[in-house]
């Protein structure tokens, strides 16, 4: 259960969103979510992010109830089961580790894959509508924009869009008042982004990471 609620603290949450390619794990890791000193929780499948990851249930809580004991800094992330009911159920573990005395991030990667209902599941939309109070800072993303509810998008304090096709950008016209031409038009790594109502315009820097598979195999024909 969160502990110790403070009406006083802002809502920080962040979603991002672009196509395939577009830079959304790039201006995730390098630009919104601090690389270390905070507390920080990944729905992370892929491992697009630098934490410590876990495929087992038993062992994730076992970690996070650790890490929220020592009242330090830590970054995990759940790199098993990517269905929604696991989703649900790690959003209920990382409700249970908020503590309004603490800042902790909590990332979740690519909202279109679980396939969630507008009206939002209970542990999702409990992180999304109180875990203000208790100092969550939710930070999601997406390529698909119009596979995820809307929520998350509007309720965020900060949104950055990247490019989108077409028909993507059109949905985002009618979500955000950005041009569909503008949106679409974008090169991968360039963003659109709003804060306290004013939108800016970001290019965020690409940072290599992660494993390569080395040369492509080419099978001949």
């Amino acid at each position: 259960m969160a502990i110790n609620e403070d009406t006083s603290l802002e809502l920080r949450h962040v979603f991002v969103a672009a196509k395939s390619g577009g830079g959304k794990s790039q201006v995730m890791r390098n630009v919104i979510v601090p690389a270390k000193g905070v507390r920080a929780v990944f729905w992370d499948p892929d491992r697009d992010h630098p934490c410590k990851h876990y495929t087992s249930r038993r062992e994730f809580l076992l970690a996070l109830k650790k890490a929220d004991a020592a009242k330090k800094p830590f970054r995990m992330g759940w790199a098993g089961d990517d269905g929604q009911e696991t989703f649900l159920w790690w959003c209920d573990a990382v409700w249970r580790i908020l503590d309004g005395k603490f800042d902790t991030w909590v990332v979740t990667e690519e909202l279109a894959d679980l396939k969630l209902p507008q009206n939002i599941p209970v542990p999702y939309g409990r992180l999304l509508k109180r875990g203000r109070k208790y100092g969550a800072i939710l930070v999601g993303n997406t390529q698909r924009i119009q596979e995820v509810p809307k929520t998350p998008v509007t309720g965020a304090a900060v949104l950055w869009v990247g490019v989108h096709e077409f028909q993507d950008a059109t949905y985002l016209e009618k979500m955000t008042g950005l041009k569909a031409d503008d949106i679409a038009k974008q090169k991968n790594l360039h963003f659109y982004r709003k804060q306290g109502g004013d939108w800016s315009q970001e290019v965020v820097k690409y940072k290599a990471y992660g494993k390569k598979t080395g040369p492509r195999n080419q099978f001949k024909q």
